[in-house]
C-alpha cells in the first residue's frame, strides 16, 4: 500500500502509495510517517517529501477524513512536500486534502517536483 525511503542525509524521505487504503492502513502509514520526520528531525534539519500517487488509488472519503486528520499534527509535518501524480481524479483528490497546507506543490513530473524540492530556499 504505500513505501517510505528515507534519506537522512538530505533531510529528505519519499513516499510511494498504491492501491485501495482501509483506516489501518492509514493509522499504521501515519506512525511510520511520525518516525520518519522525527528521525530527520533528530539530524538537525526540516524534513522535506516528495510523495509518489503514480499508482495510487482514489481513496475513501473515511481516508481522506483521517489523512487531513493526521495532516494537523505537527509531528508529521514536513518543510516542504512535492506530489506527482498523472492522474486527474488522484491529484484532485490530494489537492483538496491539502488545500490548507502552503507547504505542499503538486507536479506531473517525478524530476520537475524533486528538483522543486530540493531547490534552495530563500
Amino acid at each position: 500500500m504505500y513505501k517510505v525511503t528515507v534519506d537522512l542525509k538530505r533531510g529528505y524521505f519519499e513516499v510511494t502509495t498504491h492501491g485501495f487504503w482501509t483506516l489501518d492502513t492509514m493509522a499504521d502509514f501515519a506512525r511510520e510517517l511520525e518516525q520518519t520526520v522525527r528521525r530527520i528531525r533528530a539530524t538537525g534539519r526540516t524534513p522535506v517529501s516528495l510523495c509518489d500517487l503514480s499508482n495510487a488509488m482514489v481513496q475513501s472519503q473515511e481516508v481522506v477524513a483521517a489523512f487531513v486528520q493526521m495532516m494537523e499534527s505537527p509531528a508529521v509535518r514536513s518543510g516542504r512536500v512535492a506530489v506527482y501524480t498523472s492522474g486527474a481524479l488522484t491529484k484532485l483528490q490530494a489537492e483538496r486534502a491539502n488545500q490548507d497546507h502552503d507547504e505542499f506543490r503538486f507536479f506531473t513530473d517525478k524530476d520537475e517536483a524533486r528538483a522543486w524540492l530540493l531547490a534552495p530556499t530563500r
